[in-house]
């Protein structure tokens, strides 16, 4: 409990008290006010009388406070009349985060979230009419589908099963806002990603994500740089796998999806690999470069990078 949750609650009690106090107050005073006046209440002695309307004026203000706090607060109202079913909701989540605990604890992770689950895309035009992109989306999930359960059970997913209301999911994700803007601008590739970590025994699910297929990266382009001190027993590989994660980090700033910009693939070294090492056996500083060694659409679905190494100017 946090000192916030401990303050609360005891302002809780104290308004609690303050209204019984008012309570019993306005209910003594009116039962004072019957006595005083020797008024009866279907012929019972006026002392019984007071008593009755002091209790019942009691009553009457408790009932009113509690009616309008149930009107006024929706945990008011759950307290009252959903206290069980709420109590029912957080045993049962309790039990699912146990659950989960165990499974992250002692589950083997066959697939974390946010990766391709599938070796192919869908590009949807801009020109296609909306009666052909549904059959394109609903050809390329089914081909998903295919794949997913052709491969994955063997590592230990059970098979995914389709959504009876997979059409109106399909139609819904085709017209969602953000890809009909996306729509407007250019063309949009349409992957498949798992939605959450995937442990073995789960059963698979995934789902469907859309970006605009534009130019990330032109050929020729700067796309990460590190230096290098000469003459520092530097190795190479462990430079090469530094500018990797340089250039990871700025494709996908670059707006290259997450999933896609793991794989950068160098497709020229100069000088080669063993020149390189030498050249950092002198002294000196040293730029290793990588620029984009083609244009790069998310579609390609790879960095091709061209790598060079070259010493500060005047050295």
């Amino acid at each position: 409990m946090t000192w916030v949750d401990f303050i609360r609650g005891l302002g809780d009690i104290l308004i609690i008290l303050v209204l019984a106090g008012a309570v019993a107050y306005v209910g003594d005073r009116v039962g004072h006010q019957v006595g005083r006046r020797r008024l009866t209440l279907f012929g019972i002695r006026p002392r019984y009388t007071s008593t009755i309307v002091a209790v019942g004026t009691g009553v009457v203000i408790a009932f009113v406070v509690t009616l309008v706090a149930i009107v006024a607060s929706q945990q008011v109202k759950t307290a009252f009349f959903r206290l069980s079913t709420l109590s029912a909701q957080i045993a049962s989540l309790q039990q699912r985060e146990q659950q989960l605990e165990a499974k992250v604890t002692s589950g083997r992770l066959v697939f974390p979230t946010g990766q391709l689950i599938a070796p192919f895309r869908l590009i949807i035009q801009q020109s296609q009419s909306q009666q052909l992109r549904e059959e394109d989306l609903k050809a390329f999930y089914l081909q998903v589908v295919r794949y997913i359960n052709a491969t994955y059970p063997s590592e230990g997913l059970r098979p995914y099963i389709i959504p009876r209301d997979i059409d109106n999911t399909l139609r819904a994700f085709l017209n969602d806002p953000n890809m009909q803007a996306e729509l407007v601008q250019s063309n949009v590739m349409v992957t498949a990603v798992s939605d959450q970590n995937l442990f073995a025994n789960d059963a698979f699910h995934f789902e469907l994500t859309a970006v605009p297929d534009v130019r990330v990266l032109s050929r020729g382009q700067l796309v990460a740089q590190i230096d290098i001190p000469g003459n520092s027993g530097a190795s190479i590989e462990i430079a090469l796998r530094e500018l990797y994660t340089h250039v990871v980090i700025n494709a996908e700033y670059a707006h290259m999806p997450a999933y896609l910009a793991t794989d950068v693939q160098p497709t020229e070294l100069v000088p080669d690999y063993a020149h390189m090492q030498s050249m950092l056996g002198r002294s000196g500083l040293y730029y290793l470069t990588a620029y984009a060694a083609d244009d790069v659409y998310p579609h390609v679905g790879v960095i091709p990078i061209a790598i060079v190494l070259v010493p500060q100017r005047g050295r």
